[in-house]
């Protein structure tokens, strides 16, 4: 069975965020199809956990896509694509998801849900996720998110010069966390 991590974000009480990894994924290439095919099972945010430094990088992903749906200012259809969306420092569309997103042949996955309705479901999301996902999920943590995370894709990414040091994680977090704040500010 599939597990991950659930939280409150306290300034969307009303909103659930799950957050699961999953290693040696077999089935990228069908879950990408699915998504693409707008099946509504599979509507969760599908991350390329290497662009990803820590849990704190998702949670910025996830606060700016929950504040831009409660302002009316999504540029997505959905709240899962605007998750994977809110990682981009840019406003290409397109791009950012292409750079955030699945892939075909993706192995690894970072998954967000976020819930809110507070509906009771008839499954959790942790049964689902093991339903959809041909994979290892692993506990969703700073250590083992740092183990998936390719710093030259980050660097690339986000455009973060050379001289720009990522080895402290905190830091390097602080840089993208920015970086998705001031998306179409500057």
């Amino acid at each position: 069975m599939a597990s991950g991590l659930t939280l409150r974000l306290p300034q969307f009480p009303q909103c659930l965020v799950h957050i699961g990894l999953y290693t040696s994924v077999a089935n990228a290439s069908i879950i990408r199809r699915e998504l693409l095919s707008s099946n509504t099972r599979y509507s969760y945010a599908f991350v390329d956990p290497r662009s990803v430094l820590s849990v704190a990088h998702v949670l910025a992903a996830v606060y700016r896509a929950l504040t831009d749906m409660e302002a009316g200012g999504m540029r997505t259809r959905t709240l899962s694509s605007e998750i994977v969306f809110a990682f981009g420092g840019t406003m290409n569309i397109a791009e950012t998801l292409r750079r955030f997103g699945i892939n075909d042949d993706s192995d690894s996955l970072l998954v967000v849900k976020v819930d809110t309705d507070q509906v009771e479901r008839s499954h959790s999301v942790w049964d689902e996720l093991g339903e959809i996902i041909q994979g290892t999920s692993i506990p969703v943590t700073d250590e083992n998110i740092a183990l998936l995370t390719d710093v030259e894709i980050v660097r690339k990414n986000y455009k973060i010069q050379q001289g720009i040091s990522l080895a402290d994680r905190s830091d390097a977090t602080k840089v993208v966390a920015g970086a998705i704040a001031l998306r179409g500010y500057l």
